[in-house]
């Protein structure tokens, strides 16, 4: 089936109808699930200007499972699907969980220790694995019984997109007011590189880099050590930087820091003077599938020790969140 055709602006989806057929202990029962699989074709923030990111199609299939409802949750069938194809599979008849995995490369044998959705939970994606062109993506839903049943699963990405969108230095009022802020290195710190999709631990990492100090060669072990790690931006003065720097990371659904559970920060890493010293703002409640997008000012010079978070005197941040919003891919010539 073709992907269907919308305007800008409104989702795009690629739909994939499947048939289910079960003969189990002499039983026949038929299924018919239509899996709307919504892939972000674009991620963009009204606050800003058209921020674009076209996806690519480089993976064909997509993984589904099926699993009972009842503790402990067996595994029911599990079947690998090409995209826009009518397939058939099996399942058995009754309420299922469905389950649906996006995940490139992975072969099959890769899920041969599946037996519970337990044990799906337990999977993780990886950031080394994942980018914003093509996501890594997942879904779920429960299916009633029924010899029709229909079960629409959004493909959700586990990514949080962090914008530095300006930069300003005001340092009135202070023994250094004739001093600027020289930036070297903006990072993420507590960054999730790792994310479990599925489960009660999905929006929180299972791992994370630059725990308290930058860890350049953890950061540059990823294929786009980019989008954790980037230069700064020189020096900045009281003339606002429209810096329009762009960082990914997984979710980190964490309001308030606690022993085993930092909350994510942006930091800003350089000299105020022959000084060092760090900007560290929160970015609590980090979620997938948004944009948090910074306008910071400094006020203060900032702390002595990256983990320690930027005072409100230190810096002040005028900060917008927005969902990515879901567009058509097109083409525009001008002339």
């Amino acid at each position: 089936m073709p992907k269907s055709s919308l305007h800008t602006g409104r989702m795009s989806f690629l739909s994939t109808i499947v048939f289910f057929h079960s003969t189990i202990a002499g039983r026949v029962s038929a299924a018919l699930i239509s899996a709307f699989l919504q892939f972000p074709a674009f991620f963009s923030c009204t606050r800003t200007p058209a921020h674009s990111v076209r996806t690519t199609s480089g993976n064909n299939y997509i993984d589904v499972f099926f699993f009972d409802t009842i503790s402990p949750q067996h595994l029911d069938s599990y079947q690998r699907l090409r995209r826009d194809d009518t397939l058939y599979a099996l399942s058995s008849d009754g309420v299922k969980r469905v389950v649906a995995l996006d995940v490139h490369s992975r072969g099959t044998e890769a899920w041969s220790g599946i037996r519970t959705y337990a044990d799906l939970c337990k999977y993780s994606f990886s950031l080394k694995a994942d980018s914003p062109e093509n996501p890594l993506r997942a879904g779920e839903a429960v299916l009633d019984d029924g010899l029709s049943r229909v079960a629409d699963l959004p493909m959700k990405s586990s990514l949080a997109r962090v914008v530095l969108g300006s930069v300003a230095c005001d340092f009135s009022d202070t023994p250094y007011t004739g001093l600027g802020f020289n930036n070297k290195l903006i990072y993420i710190q507590y960054a999730g590189v790792e994310a479990r999709p599925f489960g009660p631990e999905a929006g929180i990492p299972v791992s994370t880099v630059n725990q308290g100090w930058l860890d350049s060669a953890a950061v540059m072990s990823f294929p786009r050590a980019e989008m954790l790690l980037q230069e700064g931006l020189g020096n900045i003065w009281r003339q606002r930087i429209i810096a329009e720097r762009e960082f990914w990371c997984y979710a980190n659904d964490v309001d308030t820091a606690s022993l085993g559970r930092p909350v994510t920060r942006i930091v800003l890493d350089g000299f105020v003077g022959n000084h060092r010293c760090f900007y560290p703002v929160e970015l609590p409640g980090l979620k997938a599938e948004k944009t948090y997008y910074l306008d910071i000012t400094l006020r203060r010079m900032g702390t002595p020790d990256p983990d320690i978070p930027a005072r409100g005197d230190m810096v002040s941040v005028e900060a917008m969140v927005a969902p990515w919003r879901i567009m058509d891919k097109r083409e525009e010539i001008f002339e």
